[in-house]
């Protein structure tokens, strides 16, 4: 029993003991797991001499040499001869064995922090590379829409194609670290929802296909769906400077409750001019992205995308007729 305990000492102690003793030098953490595995951990953000691991390289085998060596010099004294010299260093293979592994294990150590020092470095530098590459996208959209200039829709609306800092958030999704930004699929597919609705609600306002329905339609449908659009799509020339020539309705809703709802504008120029101003910008961010709009082109609806033959594809102007009559009586009841 007493020599298998020596043959555990023997064993064990040697690699115990230095790893006890770094683990209270260099190690951090509470005892016992997190002082021992910093202990044995490479860390990249500290020097060489601050690597437990090292030191637990170089004191090992010394400790394994002078154990193995009181083995192997039992019952020898020192003579410094030729002879007692050629004693030693044959009955001192296996202690001198051990105590040459120091220098391998060490300088494995201090390849593998090396290595794990560059890796950190590359992983730096590509995060930086990838920072720069989302916000070089960002700059890209602006620079493009600063290209297009401001365009005058009927005479009626200025389009400055200005970039708002949230639509590059909406319709590009992705971290700065993980480098240029993906295509928001669903933000793209929701504005081109709202364009189509808005076409087909300006057509059926424009041509009266149902007078029953066409106020409702051009107060709560029409007229929502556009301040919609440019929310989404960042365009102050119509949520706020045609906001400011509009009219403010009180509207009952089908469930009874009663709010006001914004016009917008007061003619069918207006009208027409803020749905191209939106779509146009919208084709434009499409344009960037490399992505081709999928709204359905219908032959019957492109007097709205462009053109003046809105005006004449029913002599009386619908929406004009519907600010004479209908939004002024509401106005008044509500005064």
């Amino acid at each position: 029993m007493t020599d298998i305990v020596c043959l555990l000492a023997l064993v064990l102690l040697p690699l115990l003991i230095p790893l006890l003793v770094v683990a209270v030098v260099l190690g951090s953490g509470s005892w016992v797991f997190e002082r021992f595995q910093t202990t044995l951990a490479l860390d990249e953000d500290r020097g060489l001499a601050e690597q437990g691991l090292l030191w637990v390289s170089v004191l090992s085998p010394f400790l394994y040499f002078l154990a193995l060596g009181v083995i192997s010099w039992s019952g020898h004294s020192i003579s410094l001869t030729g002879d007692g010299l050629k004693v030693f260093f044959s009955i001192s293979a296996l202690p001198l064995a051990t105590l040459s592994l120091s220098l391998p294990l060490s300088v494995l150590v201090s390849r593998l922090h090396a290595t794990k020092q560059t890796a950190k470095q590359i992983k730096i530098s590509q995060q930086k590379n990838n920072i720069d590459l989302f916000h070089s996208h960002r700059k890209e959209l602006f620079s493009y829409f600063g290209q297009i200039g401001e365009v005058e829709y009927l005479d009626c609306l200025t389009g400055r194609f200005k970039v708002h800092p949230r639509v590059h958030k909406i319709f590009f999704t992705g971290k700065p670290e993980d480098g240029i930004p993906l295509i928001n699929q669903e933000a793209f597919e929701d504005i081109e929802r709202e364009l189509s609705s808005a076409r087909w609600q300006l057509n059926s306002i424009i041509r009266d296909v149902n007078p029953k329905m066409t106020y409702s339609f051009y107060i709560a449908n029409f007229c929502s769906t556009i301040y919609r659009l440019s929310q989404k799509l960042g365009l102050p020339e119509i949520y706020v400077e045609l906001a400011q020539n509009s009219v403010l309705v009180p509207t009952k809703l089908n469930r009874g409750e009663e709010m006001e709802l914004l016009t917008v504008g007061k003619t069918t120029d207006e009208a027409v001019a803020a749905y191209r101003y939106a779509k146009g910008y919208f084709d434009n961010l499409c344009d960037f992205a490399g992505r081709e709009p999928a709204i359905t082109e219908d032959e019957e609806l492109k007097y709205i995308d462009v053109g003046g033959k809105f005006r004449t594809v029913k002599e009386e102007k619908v929406i004009e007729r519907l600010h004479g009559n209908d939004i002024k009586q509401a106005v008044k009841a509500k005064a």
